[in-house]
């Protein structure tokens, strides 16, 4: 991952990470947890906005009025629910010295600036972390079809691998690899062509790394679906 300058608000991260857990590498978990979710948002954006207006167009009817209105609301939606994911992986794999909400509402103000500190936006946050793996995912793609229409043209594999993404972010992010590569291979039996790429193969890509050629780590329309 590039070296990148930290934002007021990730350098707070850092240091609240480093106290809650007694640990000294805050700096490290920060830095991947931000830049590896931030490339997985923008990328989940473009699969549903860009690739299917590319690939097969949209409907007028699909198409929000105001486009960057639709864009920012899409991002805070796939910042909701992947901290809740990062959240639901942490506690599954003792991640964290403690069994309590706190990673939750530290990776959702990390994630989400103020508005992760709003209290309507917790509670959402919270009730996306009380529903099991199927039922989060649904919860989701119904979040997504709401405020950005054209995600319904999605290929639907997308949002079956789009949760382990994030699990492997959060893996990578505490230096889990042998979990980080167990979900990959769980992605693989989702979807096995994305193994034949030959620029990066399927491999686990680093934080902050993306294959131009297939979209690993999170997929272009065209490999999608060939799952259909």
């Amino acid at each position: 991952m590039a070296v990148q300058q930290k934002s007021q608000g990730m350098l707070r991260a850092v240091e609240e990470f480093n106290k809650h857990e007694h640990r000294e590498d805050g700096d490290r978990v920060v830095g991947t947890l931000f830049y590896g979710l931030s490339l997985l948002s923008d990328s989940l954006y473009r699969r549903m906005h860009h690739d299917v207006e590319e690939m097969v167009g949209v409907d007028s009817m699909l198409m929000p009025v105001n486009k960057l209105k639709a864009a920012q609301t899409t991002s805070e939606e796939i910042d909701i629910y992947q901290t809740a994911e990062s959240a639901a992986a942490a506690d599954r794999l003792d991640y964290l010295s403690a069994g309590d909400d706190w990673y939750l509402e530290w990776l959702g103000r990390l994630r989400l600036g103020r508005l992760g500190a709003d209290t309507k936006i917790i509670k959402r946050i919270a009730e996306y972390r009380s529903l099991d793996n199927d039922q989060r995912r649904l919860a989701f793609t119904d979040a997504l079809a709401r405020v950005l229409p054209e995600s319904r043209m999605t290929p639907l594999v997308l949002f079956r691998l789009f949760p382990l993404a994030i699990q492997i972010t959060t893996a990578l992010s505490f230096r889990d690899n042998e979990t980080a590569m167990e979900l990959r291979r769980r992605q693989l039996s989702t979807l096995p062509i994305i193994g034949d790429c030959r620029k990066c193969g399927g491999r686990v890509m680093e934080i902050g790394e993306q294959c131009q050629m297939c979209g690993n780590p999170l997929w272009k329309y065209k490999w999608l679906i060939s799952a259909e």
